[in-house]
């Protein structure tokens, strides 16, 4: 946990010390939720992007991210979070002016209405921008999803011409798709580990209701499904789903001392 606190995951080191170092980080989000601090599903999200971030730093890709401030191509493509990752954008709108909360929850809720159960293609194909998107920029950038950190593009002309429509490949650093799963791996098995929901929600929808429910944080934490009405992300494959189920039992059983399932 000293090292990961201090450098992230090391993508150089052998698989099983990788593996570790996902426990740890999942260990530290834990303690932050098994802490009675107000805010802890929010700050185990926040203790689970700083380990996305300093993994980042320290694990420099040998392929340049076209990725620049006000190029917005994936800000209209359908995004999915955790719980915690929904309640911390909405502390940093909380956050806000009286105005510009009133302004942004607007936002999010005209969002919610023109994307309700559209599919992710319609949501691409119509070009709708993320509520959070303002003036081409991200207004909660430093809160943002794991989902938006993780997606990113060796190419902007790529991500262009996909835009557009046309048939395109977007390529991410292995060093990106590595650290994102890792990242997942971790909250997803701390979320597992204190017996809460990991289950990934539409983005405005879930913001939302974690907007208009001033006690929804509370709520959920006490383990009110809060977001029964909300699309969540299926996975169809099941070969995937068993080895999701098996890494996240593989996460707990490490974070919480107990001996590794092969």
């Amino acid at each position: 946990m000293a090292a990961v606190s201090r450098r992230g995951m090391d993508l150089t080191a052998k698989g099983p010390e990788q593996t570790w170092s996902v426990i740890a980080a999942a260990r530290m989000i834990i303690d932050v939720l098994r802490s009675r601090a107000p805010g802890r599903a929010a700050k185990s999200a926040k203790t689970a992007h700083e380990f996305f971030e300093l993994s980042l730093k320290n694990n420099p890709s040998k392929f340049g991210i076209a990725c620049t401030k006000g190029c917005a191509y994936c800000c209209h493509v359908s995004v999915t979070a955790t719980a915690p990752e929904i309640f911390l954008v909405a502390h940093k709108i909380r956050e806000l002016p009286q105005q510009d909360f009133g302004d942004a929850l607007m936002r999010v809720r005209a969002a919610d209405q023109r994307t309700r159960n559209m599919s992710s293609r319609q949501r691409a194909n119509n070009k709708i921008p993320c509520a959070m998107l303002k003036d081409g920029l991200c207004s909660v950038y430093e809160a943002r999803p794991g989902a938006c950190r993780g997606f990113t593009s060796v190419s902007a002309d790529d991500c262009r011409n996909g835009f557009n429509g046309l048939p395109v490949q977007i390529n991410t650093p292995a060093v990106w798709t590595a650290l994102r799963s890792a990242h997942k791996q971790a909250l997803w098995g701390a979320l597992a580990a204190v017996n809460l929901p990991h289950e990934c929600y539409e983005f405005h929808h879930a913001l939302r209701i974690a907007l208009e429910l001033p006690d929804a944080e509370t709520r959920w934490l006490s383990g009110e499904d809060i977001f029964a009405g909300v699309a969540r992300e299926i996975i169809s494959d099941p070969a995937a789903v068993a080895s999701n189920k098996r890494i996240i039992d593989q996460v707990v059983a490490g974070a919480l001392g107990h001996e590794i399932p092969q």
